[in-house]
Parts: C-alpha cells; structure tokens; sequence
C-alpha cells in the first residue's frame, strides 16, 4: 500500500475535523482566559445578588431533549395545559402543548426526521410542469415560470455535482483510512485500534512508517467520528435532501389538522443541534453536570420546526406566532436557507414579534459568504427591505482575537449582519446526558440570546428595541481590527454592520451604572 500519493486527502483530513473539546469558553472573558469569550461569568460576579426576572427563550430548533439532567428546573411548563389528555386545555388550539409544539409530527406520534432543501422542492415543482419541453414550445403566459423552472434546475444541479465531487473525496479518504487500518492489523498482528500499541509498533518497511504515522494522526484526530459524521451527513444529503422522489411532509397533513398540526413531542427523533443550542443558553450551572449555560434566569421553550433539510416557511411563521402568543421574550433562530417561496408567511410572524415586544435572534448561516448578496432566510426584513427592528443577525467568531477572528465558516455582510458571538468549537449539551463540540453560526446565535436574557432580567422593564441597542452598543469595539476572508485582509467593520463582539459584562455593567 503506497501512502506517498495521498497528501493533498491528508490536507483535506487536516483542515476538516473538529479540534477535541474545549471548556465552555464562551463564557470567559478578553482578560480572564484570553480568549474572545461573551464575558459572562464578570458578568454574574458584577450581578451578584441583584434578583434576576425569568425570561422565556424560545428555541425554533430540531428539538430539544428536555429530560437531559443539565435542563433541571429550565424547560417551561404550558400551566394551563393539562399532560396527555388529548384536550386542548388552554384553547390556544394545540393538544397537550405542556413543554412548546412539535410541527413536524402528526397526532399518531409519527415524525419527520429528514427533509429535502428548499431548492429541491421548488426544482420539483417546476420541473413536473416544465421537464421535457424546450422554450419555443412555451405559451407567452407561462413565460415567467419556465425562466424559475430553468433557474431552479441549473442550481439543483450545480448543488448536486458539487457535494458528490465533496462526496468522492469523503469516500477517498475513508477508503484510505480502511486501508491504513487493514495494514496494520496484518504488519503487526493486532485485531482492534488502540494508539498505544501504535505508538509501540515497530514497521520494517517505509510503508509500514507511512502507515504508523496516518493513523496516530488519525487516532489523536478523531478521525473515526468524523467519518462516521461524514457518512451520515453526505447519506442525508444524497438520499433526502437532494432526492427529488423523496416527500415526508403527507405524514403531518396541516391541510387537514389547521393551525395546530403536529404533536407534542419536542424531543421527537434526533434533537442534537436544538438541545446543543438551548444548553448555550441556559443549562444550569454550577452543578458539576453538562456545561454552564449563559443565563441563569432562562428557561427554554422548545418549539421543533427544522427538519433535517430544509425549513418550511409556514412551520416557521407559526412557530414564532406561538412563542409570542405563549410568553417567550427572546426567539433564537439558528437556522436558515437561500430559498423562501412563502416568505410573507415569515414577515409578517416577524412583524408580530415585533409588535408584541419580543426580540428574534437568527443565524447569519456557515456559507462563508455575503448576506448583502446571497440570501440567507429569514434576513431582518419584513418585506420591501424595511429592516425589523426587533431582530439581530449573529456571525461566528473564534477563540482567540487574530486575523481569523471571523471564523472561515461563517457567514458576514456590512449591512445585514449586526455583530460576533463565539462560535467556533463550542461545548454544550446532548442528548442522553451528554456533552459534545460543534461550530456554527447556530452556535453564535444562542450566545446572544443567553447575553440578552441575562441582561433583561435585570431590567424586564426595557423594551426589545432598548434591549437590541444595548447589545449592540455595548459589544467590545472591533472596529479596526482586520480579519482574513476570501484571501484579503480588510477591517471588520467591512464585514459586520457593528463591528463589535456581544459583551454580557458591558452590557450589564451599562445597566448597572
């Protein structure tokens, strides 16, 4: 086996995994662990005994495990409903909503697990009208639709070659991974993969140094979860998110059932991404179990509405509509995507919140591009580019304040992304009691939502519009300081509308002053 010929995979391996699990250093501050943390624990210290209002955070996730053993005490309670008794107790028009919704079920308990993207959907419309038939046989009225149908299908398949080109050098790398593995059971006798006998075997040939060389890597790397992560996320993407054949929704009927389709179970299928989300927000400290949370006085409101896929513009809507016809103060959004045919739906439950007090906290997305160019849904707008008054848009920053600051993920735009939060190799919760690492924008999104329930309640009495100016005057100024992206060195201030990182400990100090 040659291993010589494998270098440019070994780069790609290099730059692909997650680094091992840090502390929650989201929480630390620009003195007290050097790093670029949302200095939440000054915070608290400069709080002190100042009683602090419960806020309600509602989480528009995948779900959230509300019986992991860090959310003790901090998942709201619906008091006007009564568990399990198939009544709608409080006339809100949802059975059993006793811990938020589930849109993506149906009253028998079943669950949509895997969707396809937005894009998917609408190439599937258009192209049921359109397949086959060239432009000279198109009616002058049906003009405007094959112009979409054409559109939809040059970037269906543009995203199709693109993750299977990413696929075969998934399959690449796993092949060669196999291959180390086979090698050196043969060369050195062993039967299972443990780094020490790697470490202690002795190769007698080049190959065989190769070999002992890749798979320390890859042991000290992690790369078996990681290709373990990779299968299930190109699976997803090849098999659900990108198949035209494939439709789960018929499972929900909301045709039929109205405004309350769906069921109950906010912990239904695989709720890692919310649960890792809420924990940002308000796992319990200080209790030796799972991470630190940001706020103390939040509670979590799990409402399940994404899918692995794509949203659906009207399961968002009214998951908005009913975190603010419920009590939730504070919508974290950590999700998104280029496409919204029924954007409207979205704007106006936007325009709700706003209406009603209640502050929308949304991901800015981890396409490494330019929301001022490249949509990312829902955007801050309430149509007609009027910008929401009550609605942040986070990017991800890193570890440490350098030129890689703006994480080489994240998405950025000078108008429509208003500031940085941590979100590069961030600890927090999963289900099953457990505790795992991810990167994202989604992680961001929930630093901001956990800073901003901290800091209102201290003054419940503030409005969101206050609230939403605080964060962003008091973030740490970052104004001159130059990242890295798309191979120029520029200033921040080029890639955020507030070039600052959220500060809990500015901000409460300006509340407390």
């Amino acid at each position: 086996m040659r291993i010589t010929a494998t270098i440019t995979l070994l780069f790609f391996f290099s730059i692909s995994i997650q680094a091992q699990e840090k502390t929650d250093w989201f929480n630390l501050s620009f003195t007290e662990g050097k790093t670029a943390g949302a200095e939440v624990n000054d915070a608290l210290r400069l709080i002190g005994g100042r009683p602090l209002d419960t806020i309600i955070v509602a989480v528009i996730d995948d779900g959230v495990d509300i019986y992991h053993e860090d959310f003790e005490g901090k998942i709201w309670t619906n008091s006007g409903e009564i568990p399990d008794n198939g009544v709608d107790d409080d006339g809100n028009g949802y059975i059993d909503d006793v811990h938020g919704w589930n849109y993506l079920g149906n009253p028998q308990g079943e669950n949509i697990k895997h969707e396809t993207l937005e894009l998917t959907r609408l190439f599937r419309k258009y192209n049921s009208q359109f397949e086959g038939r060239d432009a000279e046989s198109i009616p002058k009225d049906e003009t405007k639709a094959y112009e979409k149908y054409l559109s939809y299908k040059a970037a269906f398949e543009e995203e199709l070659k693109a993750i299977e080109a990413q696929f075969s050098e998934y399959a690449q790398l796993a092949a060669l991974y196999d291959g180390a593995q086979s090698f050196y059971r043969s060369e050195a006798g062993k039967d299972t993969i443990e780094a020490r006998d790697i470490a202690e075997w002795k190769p007698e040939s080049q190959d065989g140094e190769q070999v002992k060389s890749f798979l320390l890597l890859a042991e000290r790397e992690g790369l078996s979860d990681y290709l373990e992560d990779g299968d299930e996320y190109f699976t997803a993407y090849l098999e659900y998110n990108l198949n035209v054949d494939f439709d789960p929704r018929p499972l929900v009927n909301e045709d039929e059932l109205a405004v309350g389709y769906g069921n109950e179970m906010v912990w239904a299928e695989d709720p890692s991404h919310g649960t890792h989300v809420a924990g940002i927000i308000a796992a319990v400290r200080s209790n030796d179990k799972g991470i630190d949370g940001i706020a103390p006085n939040a509670v979590i409101m799990p409402i399940r509405a994404v899918p692995g896929g794509d949203e659906r513009d009207k399961d968002i809507a009214l998951a908005i509509r009913y975190a603010v016809d419920n009590g939730a103060k504070i919508i974290n959004m950590s999700f998104g995507k280029g496409y919204s045919p029924q954007v409207e739906l979205v704007f106006d439950a936007i325009a709700y919140a706003e209406k009603n007090d209640v502050l929308l906290i949304h991901a800015a997305g981890n396409d490494a591009s330019d929301n001022d160019e490249v949509k990312n849904y829902p955007d801050g707008t309430i149509g007609k580019r009027k910008s929401a008054k009550t609605f942040i848009t986070v990017a991800a920053g890193g570890f440490a304040v350098d030129d890689s600051y703006l994480a080489d993920f994240s998405n950025y735009g000078k108008k429509s992304v208003d500031i940085i939060a941590p979100g590069v190799e961030i600890n927090s919760l999963a289900p099953g009691d457990k505790t795992k690492s991810q990167s994202g924008t989604s992680m961001a999104a929930p630093v901001v939502s956990g800073v901003a329930a901290l800091v209102w309640g201290l003054d419940p009495g503030m409005s969101a519009k206050k609230l939403k100016k605080l964060l962003l005057k008091s973030a740490t100024e970052l104004d001159e300081h130059s990242v890295i992206v798309n191979e120029e060195y520029s200033p921040l201030s080029e890639y955020l509308r507030n070039p600052g990182a959220v500060s809990a400990l500015n901000a409460v100090s300006d509340l407390i002053d």
